[in-house]
């Protein structure tokens, strides 16, 4: 699960607004107070809004910036970037948890000291995450946490 708080400048008295994902690829619940007013979704590079009620004017613009301004949605393509030759694919299962899949043919455990000793550099915010890094072939991992 994935919580954010947006405070929306626009309205007055500033009130604020819980952003909630508890799943990867599941839409966005925004809660004010204690009652859910809608969802969101990003679809095909387009923020939709599904709402119970009313929202006031920017409030889906400036939640999906909130949200696309987050480290943890940019993590996993600064990860593939700077370990091209070595990374298949990342998914983030959530803002502290990361599956890391190796190319085929890589040597998994020069790589397993490369990215341990190397990828608390690449977090700009430091909070408490678990790489979970696989081989091509998933027969053989790793764990890395960084605080």
């Amino acid at each position: 699960m994935i919580e954010l708080i947006y405070f929306s400048e626009k309205q007055i008295g500033t009130p604020a607004y819980q952003v909630i994902q508890f799943n990867p690829g599941e839409p966005w619940q925004i809660v004010d107070g204690d009652e859910v007013i809608g969802s969101m979704q990003k679809q095909e590079g387009l923020w939709s809004l599904q709402a119970q009620c009313s929202v006031p004017d920017g409030l889906v613009t400036g939640i999906a910036i909130l949200i696309e301004n987050q480290h943890f949605n940019r993590l996993p393509a600064k990860i593939k970037e700077h370990w091209e030759s070595y990374v298949h694919e990342v998914v983030n299962q959530s803002d502290a948890l990361y599956l890391i899949v190796c190319k085929e043919h890589v040597d998994f455990d020069r790589f397993k000291k490369l990215f341990g000793g190397y990828i608390g550099e690449l977090i700009k915010d430091p909070w408490e995450i678990r790489f979970r890094v696989y081989n091509s072939d998933m027969s053989d991992d790793f764990e890395v946490v960084v605080n």
